[in-house]
This record gives C-alpha cells, structure tokens and sequence, in this order.
C-alpha cells in the first residue's frame, strides 16, 4: 500500500422543498386547523415517505402553511414527487392560495 486513498464515488442527490399556502373557509379554531393539518402531514409521510412540518403563522384559524421535502438519487423522481404533493394539496378541504417549490442537487448546495 502507498497510502493513496481511492477516489470517493460521486453520488448524485436530489432534495425538493414544496411549500403550500392554504387557506381553510370552513375552519373555525385553531382545532380545525390542526385537523386539516394532520390529516395532509400523515397522508404525504405514510404514502410518499417525504418530511412534512406546518411553518408559518400558527394563530390563523383559515391559514395553514404546510412544508415537505423529498430526496431522491434522480432529478425526475423529485420532481413526481413534488407534483404528487401538490395534487395532494388541490385535493384538500381546502383552497391553495400559493405553491413555491424548490429542487437543487446536492453539488448545488455543496458546491
């Protein structure tokens, strides 16, 4: 042995944010809120298996802000997955006032 160390095997990464803003006509406390919440966060992390947070203001009983986030070794994949997401939001008892999304390679954030 020479002590040279082999090459590090480059792996391609892929993360993608979804963030939604939604806003909830039928709600009346901040109970109904964290229904409708709940019950968005536990399909998209049973059934896609992506991380799921409600972020934003917490004292709006109709506005509900939800985040998810998915990585994946392909481009595409994230990317299905983000549209799976936001049908998932249109789905909802609820009206979608705003969609941002996100999807940057690990060497993007990396460098």
């Amino acid at each position: 042995m020479n002590g040279a160390q082999p090459p590090i095997k480059q792996t391609m990464l892929y993360i993608g944010v979804l963030e939604v803003e939604l806003y909830l006509p039928e709600a009346r406390s901040l109970k109904d809120r964290r229904r409708v919440a709940r019950s968005l966060k536990d399909r998209a992390v049973n059934r896609y298996h992506v991380a799921a947070a409600e972020v934003g203001d917490a004292d709006r009983p109709r506005r509900l802000t939800l985040a998810f986030t998915t990585v994946a070794g392909s481009h595409s994949t994230v990317l299905q997955t983000l549209d799976t997401l936001e049908r998932l939001a249109y789905a909802a008892e609820a009206e979608v006032v705003e969609v941002r999304r996100a999807l940057r390679s690990a060497e993007d954030l990396w460098g």
